[in-house]
């Protein structure tokens, strides 16, 4: 190698050493603005969760928060062990009552059967009611005082039916007509038919004739419910005659 050529080397080595020196100063004035370099052009966290279509909005309302108008309502929570109770106790009272006045509404244990049903509607058609079936404080009211805000139907005493009433209703002329009693027209209307039916189940029966629905008459309905097939066939057979 020749002298001029050891000086060109020379001279480059020096070159590229200075180019290496400049780099890595210019580097270390920069070290500052390096979360710039590294973060820049990614948006906040609002811009990206909260952009076009994808808006969370708050989690859950605060404390205060009213509910908005459509809003689906909650459904109603189930009865309470409080209000069943109530409702038992009443039963029990209206029934210990009605036993003590001879409407004969079963055992006084507070379970709402067809017969304690039968009593309080015998109660109330003699009393020119409202017919329910179903007791109530009013009710039981009545029965202990003598009075209540139980209105009489001075229209149709004693004929005036709740839509609880009207099933009842329903139900006994069923429980007539599967014993071959003739209750007249369906439905829940208190037909002389429907009556003269009562009157020949209970003068068959051996009941006291009546000719409206009682605890005594839904009583022995049930016990002929319960009997084999053959024996209510018969019964069905006699009533024919």
């Amino acid at each position: 190698m020749t002298e001029r050529d050891r000086k060109l080397a020379a001279i480059l080595s020096l070159l590229a050493t200075t180019s290496v020196a400049l780099n890595m100063l210019v580097f270390q004035n920069t070290g500052g603005k390096g979360s710039a370099i590294e973060t820049g052009g990614i948006t906040d966290r609002t811009s990206w969760v909260d952009g076009p279509g994808l808006s969370l909005g708050p989690t859950a309302p605060g404390p205060g928060a009213a509910q908005t108008a459509d809003a689906a309502p909650l459904p109603p929570g189930p009865l309470s062990v409080s209000d069943d109770s109530d409702r038992a106790d009443i039963t029990k009272g209206v029934q210990r009552e009605l036993n003590n006045i001879n409407y004969e509404a079963g055992p006084a244990d507070g379970v709402l059967g067809l017969v304690t049903r039968a009593a309080i509607f015998a109660y109330e058609y003699d009393n020119g009611l409202v017919l329910t079936g179903q007791p109530s404080d009013q009710l039981l009211s009545q029965l202990i005082l003598g009075s209540s805000s139980l209105p009489p139907n001075a229209a149709r005493p004693g004929k005036t039916m709740s839509p609880d009433g009207e099933s009842f209703v329903r139900t006994v002329k069923q429980q007539l007509s599967a014993l071959g009693y003739q209750t007249g027209v369906t439905g829940s209307a208190l037909t002389p038919e429907f009556s003269r039916a009562i009157r020949e189940f209970e003068t068959d029966q051996k009941l006291k004739p009546t000719g409206r629905i009682s605890g005594p008459m839904e009583s022995r309905l049930l016990r002929l419910q319960s009997e084999p097939k053959a024996r209510r066939e018969a019964i069905a057979k006699a009533s024919k005659r």
